[in-house]
């Protein structure tokens, strides 16, 4: 009876420990759980705090950047800002300063019946292309100053000494006019003095203005890609000499005549003008062409005339 006892005794301590070492098992793996579950947090939070960091070096690191991009761009809109003038001291300023003067505008009749008017450009040259001793002669596109009667055209022709004033010119007219070549949108206009207008000027004051033919240099080769400037007489603003520029966007030909296909504008009245490279050599006549499928100007080029 009493080894019974004992055998119930320690059946009891076993069932005890048992469980207590249960308790402590289980106890002991929450205990590691929430110890790996702190290092994650804490190894997150590490994490955190890096990246936050990084990210505020980067912010700190782009500020400065567009500090500095913005400060370039000041010193580029003053440099700009300075350099737009009337008097345009750089090299491409000068090149245009130099053939704005002999760009004149052009007013001509288009419908002889109607008397209406039609607006275009011109370039004022010192030779004798009329065969008669006439020493002036204005380049113009031929669908500048034809009308509704062949071989008609009455036109006056207005030089701007001091392009950037629209106000101060003198007036020509011009009766008639010369094709340089049939088929070909060129043709040449005579210059005359007006009896009775304040503002008519002399033949010889055109000495002052026009470029001499034999010495004008003609762009020997143009390629895609080169910068060039149109210069003209526009129909909306046009009361002042106008100037776009673009590059040579490509080639086509019209009624056996080349032309450069140009991304700079080329309004209407335009046509007749000229267009130079920065080199300061002539591509050719800007010259307005009606188009539904590209807004490209085109300029009739002189070289392959």
């Amino acid at each position: 009876m009493e080894d019974n006892k004992h055998i119930l005794w320690f059946a009891l301590l076993v069932v005890v420990a048992l469980s207590s070492y249960g308790l402590y098992s289980e106890t002991r793996k929450e205990l590691d759980t929430a110890k790996e579950q702190i290092a994650r947090l804490s190894g997150e939070s590490e994490e955190t705090i890096v990246s936050q960091q990084e990210a505020i070096d980067s912010k700190e690191e782009e500020l400065e950047k567009t500090k500095e991009s913005e400060r370039l761009l000041q010193e580029a809109l003053d440099s700009f800002q300075g350099s737009v003038s009337a008097s345009d001291t750089s090299a491409a300023g000068n090149i245009i300063n130099r053939y704005a003067p002999s760009v004149v505008r052009l007013v001509c009749v288009e419908n002889t019946q109607t008397e209406d008017l039609q607006q275009g450009s011109g370039m004022l040259f010192e030779g004798d292309v009329f065969g008669d001793g006439s020493p002036y002669y204005v380049q113009t596109n031929l669908h500048v100053i034809e009308t509704n009667e062949e071989g008609f055209s009455q036109c006056v022709i207005a030089v701007y000494p001091d392009p950037d004033n629209s106000e101060d010119y003198i007036v020509y007219k011009s009766k008639g006019h010369a094709l340089f070549r049939k088929g070909v949108d060129l043709a040449y206009l005579k210059p005359l003095e007006v009896d009775g207008n304040k503002k008519a000027g002399l033949l010889s004051d055109l000495s002052l203005y026009a470029l001499k033919d034999s010495t004008v240099p003609i762009c020997s080769s143009v390629s895609i890609g080169n910068h060039i400037s149109v210069l003209g007489y526009p129909g909306i603003g046009g009361e002042s000499l106008t100037v776009t520029d673009g590059i040579v966007s490509g080639f086509e030909f019209r009624s056996g005549e080349r032309y450069v296909k140009t991304s700079a504008k080329i309004d209407q009245g335009n046509s007749g003008g000229i267009a130079i490279m920065d080199s300061g050599c002539i591509v050719g006549i800007p010259t307005y062409v009606k188009t539904q499928i590209e807004s490209l100007g085109r300029i009739l080029d002189l070289k392959n005339l």
